[in-house]
């Protein structure tokens, strides 16, 4: 899994684990508040980035394969303000496909809910993809579960 705290910005927001599955975070209201008292939509973002980076992540290892992973588009809708601390869980929405690059993409939906209420505060999809390491490009496709 992902160590969240060596990514500089997530520890300074707070951001940790939710539970043990990949993907699932959790997001302290305190220090992501706006001026309106709400959480930040900036941190609400970084959030749901991060639980799709490491649903992807988690894929790309039951699956042996690696390189560099990044998000290349993403949308975000926000439902309504956060108003206490927010939870992440990612998923698959489409698994590996290859690119034209013979890199792989998936698409993941992550879903923002406020911890007390269980209320959707925002819905997050991301296309990410994988550059596969050299070696591994010309070794196999892998098969898709």
């Amino acid at each position: 899994m992902l160590d969240i705290n060596s990514i500089l910005p997530a520890k300074a927001m707070g951001i940790g684990r939710q539970s043990d599955k990949p993907g699932h975070l959790l997001l302290p209201l305190a220090p992501n508040i706006n001026d309106k008292g709400t959480a930040f939509a900036g941190s609400i973002f970084s959030l749901a980035v991060l639980s799709g980076y490491e649903t992807a992540l988690d894929r790309l290892g039951q699956l042996s394969l690696s390189g560099n992973l990044f998000l290349l588009s993403s949308n975000i809708t926000y439902h309504q303000p956060g108003l206490s601390d927010l939870i992440a869980q990612g998923r698959i929405l489409d698994n590996l496909k290859p690119t034209r690059k013979s890199n792989w993409k998936m698409r993941i939906e992550v879903e923002v809910m406020e911890a007390q209420s269980q209320s959707l505060c925002a819905t997050f999809e991301g296309l990410y993809v994988l550059q596969v390491d050299t070696e591994q490009e010309n070794q196999h496709k892998p098969e898709m579960i």
